[in-house]
């Protein structure tokens, strides 16, 4: 894929985030669209990584989301998914392994304001450090790491939006 195409592709994927309470029928929570986001995160990263199966379980467990929630197996299930695109770290920072090598909730609330749009930032900010590991620029993943608690925790803001979409060279141009 080239540039143009990653673009679009990333931009699309924020109108269908903004379309997901219409099209899941049901009243989404902070919680879903944090969930969203990283769903966002995720199939992209299995599309960049042409892992076409792991891209379309991820969709489907998007598409449970959607209709139950987060209800029985769906975390292990969503789990393993990151697990085998070595995409877990997705889940900071609501989630970390423990010392056993579980995967535990940290205790982090999604702020009560994390909407669609947050959840797009998140995603994009997620991919950005993907991008910053792959291209060898650790001095870029500290600062996104920073904005991606700060995004979950305390809201999104306008410096949040700059910080990414400068990290990804996708300018300013609205989604």
């Amino acid at each position: 894929m080239d540039a143009a195409s990653d673009r679009g592709d990333l931009l699309a994927g924020g109108d269908l985030l903004r379309q997901a309470a219409a099209a899941y029928a049901r009243t989404l929570g902070p919680e879903d669209y944090w969930w969203l986001g990283v769903g966002l995160a995720a199939s992209t990263l299995a599309d960049l990584q042409e892992k076409e199966y792991a891209l379309r379980r991820i969709q489907q467990l998007m598409d449970r989301l959607g209709r139950t929630g987060v209800e029985g197996d769906w975390f292990e299930r969503f789990l393993v998914e990151l697990a085998a695109l070595d995409a877990e770290g997705l889940l900071w920072p609501r989630y970390e392994r423990d010392p056993d090598g579980e995967m535990v909730p940290t205790g982090v609330a999604v702020n009560p304001a994390f909407d669609a749009e947050s959840g797009y930032i998140l995603a994009l900010a997620h991919l950005a450090i993907a991008r910053a590991v792959n291209e060898g620029d650790g001095e870029a993943v500290a600062p996104l790491a920073e904005a991606i608690g700060q995004i979950v925790a305390e809201g999104l803001r306008p410096e949040h939006r700059a910080q990414v979409r400068a990290a990804l060279e996708i300018g300013v141009q609205e989604p």
